[in-house]
């Protein structure tokens, strides 16, 4: 899918309205989520902060300096530490546009292709998050600040007492997604290798959905059963819940293939893989028929797929 398409869909959460709270999870580990986020499939960005003996780690800055301040005031609410290290799972604006509200003190990390592409797409996508987003959402005032430290494979960073591991498990979204993995309290944030809970689905925004069946049952099989896993958009969930959206991805490859396989072109594909099963999510029509199936499709017709 090209951005010009995606800047067909109406924004699915108002940026200007978007009011953050704070829950912790764990002793000194904070899940931060939109006021709405039990209440609708698919809200505003999740984010995150562990406090340790010395420092605290923040996890994502939000799509602007508006709600990067309301971030970095939930932290400031229990702790006066300093934030020591940024984390971004990708490089969406709204996971890391506000990295430029964050002291100078503060350690940006991301995957080395999210630096990349920061550094070498930043006013380009800016304008295209503004299209999106709309303007007056405060994105036009963004800096951009890309990483002081990538992460191709994983570290473990030392808060004090406490070690949080950052780690890439592969492609889901975007080559650079990176999870947040908090070993002791058994949280882990994914960005938006998940949307939110069943009934969402995910984003094939970049296509190559085999490759992120393959990273999501990689981070299921990682987890304990008790963990609690932050996706980008939504509520907490637990590992077993990751099964829905491999359900999903499953359910659409094998579609999609017979689709290719009885010679239909992408419309008569989109015709006949409704799949309405799916359908209670509120981002449906925009999820299904505008992205995931014709990204399928694509994915299905190259050479060396199984579906060419």
């Amino acid at each position: 899918m090209t951005q010009e398409d995606e800047q067909e869909a109406t924004p699915p959460w108002d940026a200007a309205r978007v009011n953050l709270t704070s829950k912790e999870l764990a002793p000194g580990v904070f899940a931060v989520m939109p006021d709405d986020v039990f209440t609708k499939d698919h809200v505003a960005t999740t984010a995150g902060f562990v406090i340790g003996e010395h420092s605290v780690l923040v996890v994502e800055s939000m799509l602007n300096g508006d709600l990067a301040a309301q971030l970095i005031g939930l932290v400031r609410q229990v702790t006066p530490k300093p934030i020591r290290f940024l984390v971004n799972t990708s490089y969406h604006g709204d996971h890391a546009y506000g990295n430029y509200l964050f002291p100078d003190s503060t350690v940006v990390i991301q995957h080395p292709a999210t630096k990349r592409y920061m550094e070498e797409n930043f006013e380009d996508d800016r304008r295209f998050m503004i299209g999106l987003m709309g303007k007056g959402k405060g994105i036009e005032r963004v800096q951009a600040r890309a990483a002081d430290i990538t992460v191709p494979d994983m570290i473990g960073i030392d808060l004090g007492s406490r070690i949080v591991e950052v780690r890439h498990f592969g492609f889901a979204q975007t080559p650079g997604d990176l999870v947040i993995w908090a070993p002791d309290a058994k949280v882990l944030w994914v960005g938006n290798m998940i949307q939110a809970p069943s009934p969402a689905l995910p984003w094939l925004l970049e296509g190559r959905h085999r490759e992120t069946m393959t990273t999501l049952a990689r981070v299921r099989d990682f987890l304990p059963d008790d963990a609690t896993i932050i996706p980008g958009h939504g509520r907490p969930m637990r590992p077993a819940d990751i099964e829905f959206p491999l359900r999903y991805l499953r359910e659409l490859d094998s579609a999609v293939r017979t689709a290719i396989e009885q010679g239909r072109s992408v419309e008569a594909t989109l015709e006949a893989v409704a799949m309405a099963d799916y359908a209670e999510y509120s981002l449906f029509d925009w999820a299904h028929n505008s992205v995931n199936v014709p990204a399928a499709y694509r994915h299905l017709q190259e050479p060396g797929s199984e579906g060419a």
